[in-house]
């Protein structure tokens, strides 16, 4: 198992991935500002990068199985994780959590006062919740009919 930063090549595995999880933890219509988004990964010089915002892969025996980041608001008070993800064939078997410890382990290196955020939908909160995350507001469907916005905060 890898977790090295996204390039370009990564960006149909990634593609791949997130079309795995449509439509139960992604909507349909998120797809293409994930691609968009992807490609201003790409475009980020990861030799002049102050960490202040990073984008992932978890690979196993090659393959582009995962990916996510993070990013740190400009007041560095909070960093917020990004877009993270498996493909659906590799769900519940460590590989997310083994890819969330790792930005988790990288953000509070960069940022330790960081309070750390995201947003996901009610189908993954349950997870975030047993890696420490409380819910600090729902906002019914947020993304796409049916799937509601998760604002969960790390727990101190």
């Amino acid at each position: 198992m890898t977790i090295r930063p996204y390039t370009a090549a990564d960006k149909h595995a990634c593609l791949n991935a997130f079309r795995s999880n449509m439509p139960r933890f992604f909507a349909p219509e998120e797809l293409n500002d994930f691609d968009a988004w992807l490609d201003t990964q790409a475009q980020r010089d990861l030799a002049d990068k102050d960490k202040s915002e990073c984008y992932f892969v978890i690979e196993t025996n090659g393959q582009v199985i995962g990916c996510g980041g993070y990013y740190v608001r400009p007041d560095k008070t909070t960093a917020v994780m990004t877009w993270g993800m498996l493909h659906q064939q590799y769900h519940k078997q460590g590989w997310g959590k083994q890819l969330f410890q790792y930005r988790v382990s990288i953000i509070k290196e960069v940022c330790p006062a960081c309070t750390i955020q995201l947003d996901t939908t009610q189908h993954s909160a349950p997870f975030f919740a047993k890696m420490g995350f409380a819910v600090t507001k729902v906002t019914p469907d947020f993304y796409g009919p049916g799937l509601d916005r998760y604002d969960m905060e790390l727990k101190n």
